[in-house]
């Protein structure tokens, strides 16, 4: 594909949409995600070689979106003189257009047409029922606005678009696959690239492999002209009114007040803990943010033991080393230290939670045929302390279920220079026999950044039950 943005994966997405393409027949289908995740690029590359007409939707008017249409229309289809007055007229000259043989249409930014023109479901239902159902038309609606999507396009009340054939909500990348634009980098290199860069097709394109981490972090994100410098600020802002607000909530989460309670303390928002919880509500629907509860928990949305995190690894390390420092950053020599002083001194333990934990998690999801799910585990386990039972809180880094929620695996996660202590085995064993109290003790995996301990090494060489897996495997 020609361009400065290379195109990678999306085998699956792909053949997907191909498989409908060659099928031949009629059909409206749905794409959503998040900003940046790569739908347009992906609707691009699937055009090439097809009658298409690629639309992308602003936030103008009704009439200067029909008319920019228009133009579009009059450009694919060959036709000079081709002015729409209504949106059903144009979607007429797309019929007349399928005559002549099959034909893609994407409407990309659509919740900005809908916006403009609340009846648009109506309209293209009707005419579809009336016109475009038999003419080989592959129709795609496509957006970034993802609660829009999910309530209005996609979900099952939206009832103006009841005659879509097919919906695909497109994802970021897995964590093993930075591996595709640092290639030569080692496996700690790549690990230490998604927790700062993520897994957005758009901010891991901006990575430079000649560069190593921390001239990519200087260059991309730090410096004032940086191109991911203010990305997140213009994220948020695009997508919410009270962006100054929910700044507030996502600096707090990345400074460590994960729970409703302690988010409304420190941002002190008006309306307190009913509102933060509102705002989070909303930044779920963003997917920008998740609310996390113990793997093995049946009931997810009734638990108690939940608390937030920030999604997209990138904006952990916006909101945690770049918007609180704004003021260092507004030059070169102020970027430069801040790396030097706060950034790389940090990094480690920036890389280590959660980022070196959802790699491993992703990982081990992939490699077991019975996972289910696979996450974090916390919890009150009773335990002897001197001659008294005590409840103490306890964690685990990786959790395994199958479909019904039973404990599969346990594995433990450190990102330390250090080799993984054998202590971390004794504590996993006491924790399978918590979960497991009337079952086989499950496989444990062991994940390090530095190396495993002796005796763990010599233990794991005698029991197919224990797996030492080191960064290299990871990817």
């Amino acid at each position: 594909m020609s361009g400065e943005r290379p195109f990678y994966d999306r085998a699956y997405e792909l053949e997907r949409l191909q498989r409908r393409w060659d099928g031949g027949q009629a059909q409206i289908f749905t794409l959503w995600g998040r900003r940046r995740v790569g739908k347009s690029l992906l609707l691009l590359h699937f055009a090439q070689g097809k009658r298409h007409l690629y639309f992308e939707a602003t936030s103008g008017t009704a009439a200067d979106q029909l008319a920019d249409f228009s133009v579009r229309l009059a450009e694919a289809t060959a036709r000079a003189a081709l002015s729409a007055v209504s949106w059903r007229d144009a979607l007429d000259a797309v019929a007349d257009w399928a005559g002549e043989g099959p034909v893609l249409v994407v409407l990309d930014e659509f919740q900005h047409i809908a916006r403009e023109n609340p009846d648009i479901g109506s309209i293209i239902n009707v005419w579809w029922r009336e016109r475009g159902a038999d003419r080989p038309i592959f129709l795609v609606l496509c957006g970034s606005e993802v609660g829009f999507f999910e309530r209005e396009v996609a979900g099952y009340s939206a009832s103006a678009y009841g005659r879509r054939a097919g919906q695909l909500r497109l994802r970021p990348f897995r964590p093993k696959d930075v591996a595709l634009f640092v290639e030569d980098w080692t496996a700690q290199e790549k690990v230490a690239a998604y927790a700062v860069f993520g897994n957005m097709p758009y901010y891991l394109a901006q990575i430079r492999p000649e560069h190593d981490l921390a001239e990519n972090i200087l260059n991309s994100i730090l410096m004032s002209d940086g191109l991911l410098h203010e990305e997140a600020r213009l994220l948020l802002e695009q997508e919410l009114s009270d962006a100054a607000g929910y700044f507030s909530v996502l600096r707090a989460i990345a400074a460590g007040q994960t729970r409703v309670s302690q988010i409304a303390a420190r941002t002190g928002v008006p309306g307190g803990a009913t509102r933060v919880s509102q705002m989070l509500d909303t930044l779920r629907d963003m997917w920008l943010v998740e609310r996390l509860v113990p793997v093995t928990v049946s009931n997810p949305e009734r638990s108690r033991q939940s608390f937030y995190r920030i999604v997209d690894p990138y904006l952990r390390f916006w909101f945690r080393f770049v918007l609180p420092y704004q003021d260092r950053l507004i030059d070169a020599d102020g970027a430069v230290g801040h790396l030097a002083a706060r950034v790389l001194p940090e990094l480690d333990e920036f890389v280590s939670s959660p980022a070196f934990e959802e790699v491993c998690q992703q990982w081990l999801l992939h490699e077991l045929d019975d996972a289910a799910s696979v996450g974090r585990w916390w919890g009150k386990v009773r335990e002897m302390r001197g001659r008294d039972l005590r409840d103490i809180d306890r964690e685990l880094d990786v959790v395994a279920v199958d479909g019904g929620g039973g404990v599969i695996a346990l594995g433990s996660c450190k990102w330390t220079t250090g080799p993984l202590p054998h202590s971390e085995k004794r504590k996993l064993d006491a924790l399978a026999a918590y979960l497991l109290p009337n079952a086989d003790p499950p496989p444990l995996y062991f994940f390090a950044h530095g190396g495993f301990d002796r005796r763990l090494v010599a233990e794991a060489g005698q029991n197919p039950r224990i797996r030492l897996i080191a960064p290299d495997e990871l990817f």
